[in-house]
């Protein structure tokens, strides 16, 4: 069974493919950055499995959020008039799945389908947008849930179509030697951003109850990307040259309180005996409690750990890494926003007492994994760091062990 994990270079966003198998491959895209990482990355690399007679069995979107989804947008959009490769499932929490549609009624008044389209018309941050070289127009059906509509996926079907969350499949069986565990988001997450979109409407004067269902979920869509991360650790590098893993391990938890990070999907996939750990950007406390389900007993080693929301500290709360640890940590950020990761998550990592030499993943070089590349902490702490820094961004698995 060969495994590996494409990290492509999503400036300060996620994208990872993960393809496994012997003779048959799966191929799980989890997130696609910006529009920039699918044009320069994912579409050559999705031709070249179509040509290889293989799919695109799941393309999971983890939450909403320009740096998760501006990729997937210009997928869709690609695939639907080129339809280069087939997409067998899509992961996506929407409007639609926050809500039961089906007791909403149909019709919808002039003034709130007026102020819907205002909203909608603004687009994706403009300063995200131009960052990253995207082309993103303000205007309805830019959107993910309009393309997914559009293209006629099968959109969470593994959840008789509602939304990914634990209440409603823990455990997905994707063959013999496969599984999905899912850690996050649950019932309370997901009720915590529909209770934050159904406030932004009301800033606007728009009551949901009356509702156009690919109006709404465009809608939700664009307001929930221009959330403020209220709660979200802004570390970033300090001029001290005083620091130490000692005094970084001194700085107290910082807990992300924000909706979106919170509806992130969160999982574990099993791939015979390995263990891959993708925390999106998920809350430490929903991902912590269903680990202990997972696991009730001891530290659970994984193969590797993709490291939450960039490395943010607000995300890697002490009492998660008191449950976790791997040979392997990803860490998928330019540094550009919030100046992830933070200098506290890495010290919290290799600084716990190991048996085995932890390595560090980067996908690009920035101010605080420079920070770590210090020959005395590499060898006084046990880890060494590797950059995926060039063509093919991968990192194989097949025949490693603890």
């Amino acid at each position: 069974m060969k495994i590996s994990i494409q990290v492509f270079p999503a400036k300060n966003g996620d994208s990872f493919l993960v393809s496994y198998g012997s003779e048959v491959y799966r191929n799980i895209l989890i997130d696609a950055g910006y529009s920039h990482t699918f044009n320069h990355c994912i579409q050559r690399e999705l031709e070249r499995l179509a040509a290889q007679n293989e799919s695109l069995d799941y393309l999971i979107i983890t939450h909403i959020d320009s740096d998760h989804i501006l990729g997937a947008i210009a997928l869709l959009k690609s695939n639907f008039k080129e339809n280069f490769i087939n997409i067998k499932n899509i992961w996506h929490n929407a409007f639609r799945h926050l809500h039961n549609l089906n007791d909403l009624p149909e019709t919808i008044d002039h003034r709130s389908k007026g102020l819907l389209n205002r909203v909608i018309s603004r687009g994706f941050k403009k300063s995200e947008v131009d960052h990253n070289n995207g082309e993103v127009s303000a205007k309805q059906g830019t959107t993910l849930a309009a393309h997914i509509l559009k293209g006629k996926y099968l959109w969470n079907a593994e959840f008789n179509g509602r939304a990914v969350c634990i209440e409603n499949s823990r455990r997905i069986q994707l063959d013999e030697n496969s599984s999905i565990f899912l850690l996050s988001p649950d019932s309370t997450k997901l009720e915590a951003l529909k209770k934050y979109w159904t406030g932004k409407l009301a800033e606007y004067g728009i009551d949901y109850s009356q509702s156009a269902k690919e109006l709404y979920d465009d809608a939700f869509e664009m307001l929930m990307s221009w959330e403020k991360k209220k709660g979200v650790s802004t570390e970033g590098p300090k001029s001290s040259t005083s620091e130490t893993v000692e005094t970084l391990l001194q700085e107290i938890d910082i807990c992300d309180t924000t909706p979106t990070n919170g509806s992130s999907i969160a999982f574990i996939i099993n791939i015979q005996e390995k263990k891959l750990l993708f925390l999106a950007d998920a809350h430490p406390d929903i991902v912590l409690k269903s680990l202990n389900e997972f696991q009730s007993a001891g530290l659970i080693l994984f193969d590797v750990i993709k490291v939450a929301h960039h490395g943010s500290s607000a995300n890697t709360s002490k009492a998660l890494l008191e449950k976790i640890d791997a040979k392997k940590y990803i860490f998928s950020t330019n540094g550009y926003k919030d100046k992830h990761p933070d200098k506290s998550t890495i010290a919290r990592i290799i600084s716990r007492p190991t048996g085995f030499r932890r390595e560090l993943i980067f996908n690009y070089i920035t101010d605080n994994s420079r920070f770590f590349d210090n020959l005395e902490w590499k060898e006084k702490y046990n880890y060494s760091i590797t950059y995926l820094t060039e063509e093919p961004y991968t990192l194989r698995l097949n025949g490693e062990n603890f």
